[in-house]
């Protein structure tokens, strides 16, 4: 592991590699890293919003191919990793998603890029695993936080006020289509829960991607009462 004092004194301009350290190679520590003071070394000095096209290009690349991050970190800091970039109350790196001065083009690739994201790294990395039958499943102090979570702590919502709003909605409501064929059962759960959300804004477009999943007969009993739930918006 390199040393992550070094890797949070960064320069505005990051390369892809550069980036990765940056957002991955930090130990788990209590208070996660990017809450650390001045002093302890950890503070983050890297405006995702400062370059917002490269800013989209470093996350549609590891998006699409996500798999080195396995060998080269543990689970928790992979997870970590992933919450750092998705929650808005970490870093500003998924508002470029809703950036307009992006074409959309290049934002619906990113999007795009998500559906590799569960197959290349989530599948693997989580597995079978459940995030909401955990103690404190809305806390990131289990290693499923971010998988779990995506949808819910992504900074932007199926009824939110955009110029983009259908295009966005029509761009997740794909990913979920797509991740709802695939047989981990942690990322099922995830666009599951996202699903359920988006469900009080487009229940039109929500329900029958939950009703054909409702058809597999290869899921348990429990991700099939969750997507009842999510079917209707019962999902926290």
């Amino acid at each position: 592991m390199t040393d992550s004092r070094k890797s949070c004194r960064l320069p505005t301009n990051l390369s892809f590699e550069d980036w990765v350290t940056y957002v991955f190679d930090h130990p788990i520590l209590e208070l996660a890293w990017w809450w650390q003071n001045s002093e302890s070394g950890y503070l983050q000095l890297w405006d995702p919003l400062r370059k917002p096209v490269r800013t989209l290009r470093h996350l549609t690349d590891l998006f699409t191919e996500p798999g080195f991050l396995i060998d080269r970190f543990s689970r928790a800091q992979i997870d970590q990793g992933l919450n750092f970039i998705v929650s808005n109350a970490c870093s500003d790196h998924m508002a470029v998603f809703t950036d307009t001065t992006i074409p959309w083009p290049d934002r619906r690739a990113g999007f795009d890029a998500m559906i590799p994201l569960y197959a290349k790294l989530m599948a693997p990395v989580y597995g079978n695993d459940s995030g909401r039958t955990i103690a404190n499943p809305g806390h990131s102090n289990h290693l499923n936080y971010a998988c779990y979570m995506w949808w819910d702590i992504v900074p932007f919502y199926g009824g939110m006020e955009h110029c983009d709003r259908d295009r966005i909605n029509n761009a997740v409501l794909h990913v979920f289509g797509e991740v709802l064929r695939m047989d981990a059962e942690a990322c099922l759960e995830s666009v599951l829960h996202g699903l359920g959300h988006w469900q009080m804004y487009v229940p039109e477009r929500t329900e029958p991607i939950a009703q054909k999943f409702l058809t597999r007969t290869d899921i348990s009993l429990e991700l099939r009462k969750y997507a009842e739930q999510a079917l209707v918006g019962n999902v926290q």
